[in-house]
């Protein structure tokens, strides 16, 4: 464990499979931390192809430690590599072990955090959608357009954020991209990821860092490429085997926001509205496993309905309207 400060940590949960990844990811973040003073926390979350086999050499000369843990998803990951963060090191930033960083974002992370923003939110692309993260929503309102905000710094393309940050992540907040987040860890050293979540764990975590935020500095420069992502999000979309799964963990993500963060009544409708969804997801996932003979985890199904007693009563009535749509020709996908 290191034991000197550094200006600025980096996080990266690493799980993967196929060699090379993890070795471009840490190499975009050397490359790009010319001048700082910078710890790199690999947390091996029981990798089927150890860290050590791609990054050894980088262990000797760099400001790189590995940690190891028994696998145990990316929340948990990411949790153990912030207890690892040095005692007094100020900022903190995550990377995906299958992301790079493709321009000077650890730079423009600290210059902003040390004019006393709390947070800086840095653009990026992913693969497979041909628009940037801040231009993901269809909804105008939902986006990041730089010139709605106080430009603070022309010569590094910084800008403060005008208005309502925290209304924002509530409706969009893949608006802040896993990979190009700083934060002040001396200001929220206590923000954890929620490990009972397999997916939305670090939208929980965005929530609960935004309701406490001050100023917010952001750049449109692309300073990420994404990869498809260490979660199994990107491989349970519908009609799939982890689609019954996926859609109960949006269950207990919309009740978690529901209970523990400040929400004022139209962002609490907004996520009532989610999480209605989500229970009628729920149950067109059951419904498609029956209707097509397919295996169905029971025990998943009444897990569910015993942590979630109101959407438990509305089981019925949300099979009912799905059967009703489903016989007027009017089916919609599901929500998720």
């Amino acid at each position: 464990m290191s034991v000197s400060p550094a200006k600025i940590a980096v996080v990266i949960p690493y799980f993967q499979r196929k060699r090379g990844l993890l070795r471009q990811c840490v190499r975009s973040v050397l490359e790009n931390a010319e001048g700082l003073e910078i710890e790199v926390l690999v947390v091996d979350d029981g990798s089927p192809l150890p860290a050590e086999e791609e990054i050894g050499d980088f262990l000797e000369d760099c400001p790189v430690e590995v940690i190891h843990q028994e696998n145990a998803g990316p929340a948990a990951a990411r949790n153990m590599g912030l207890e690892h963060v040095a005692p007094g090191t100020r900022y903190v930033a995550f990377l995906d072990s299958d992301d790079e960083w493709i321009g000077p974002f650890l730079e423009d992370a600290v210059r902003a955090l040390d004019q006393g923003f709390d947070l800086f939110v840095g653009n990026s692309r992913r693969t497979g959608i041909p628009t940037s993260r801040f231009q993901w929503s269809d909804a105008r309102s939902d986006n990041i357009r730089p010139e709605e905000h106080h430009l603070v710094d022309p010569a590094h393309d910084l800008y403060e954020y005008v208005g309502d940050f925290f209304d924002l992540l509530v409706r969009r907040s893949n608006i802040i991209g896993p990979t190009t987040m700083a934060y002040r860890l001396d200001r929220f050293p206590e923000v954890r990821f929620r490990e009972s979540l397999f997916q939305g764990e670090d939208r929980l975590f965005k929530l609960t860092l935004g309701q406490s935020l001050g100023r917010v500095a952001f750049s449109p420069r692309i300073y990420a490429e994404e990869g498809e992502g260490v979660n199994i999000f990107d491989k349970s979309g519908w009609k799939t085997e982890g689609y019954l799964r996926l859609t109960s963990n949006y269950i207990s993500l919309s009740r978690m926001v529901l209970e523990e963060i400040r929400l004022d009544p139209k962002q609490r409708a907004f996520v009532r509205g989610q999480l209605a969804d989500s229970r009628r997801a729920f149950v067109a996932a059951v419904l498609h496993q029956l209707r097509h003979r397919k295996p169905l985890d029971w025990s998943q199904v009444r897990a569910t309905l015993r942590r979630d007693p109101a959407g438990a009563a509305l089981f019925l009535p949300n099979t009912l309207r799905l059967a009703t749509r489903r016989l007027g020709g009017g089916r919609r996908r599901p929500a998720g």
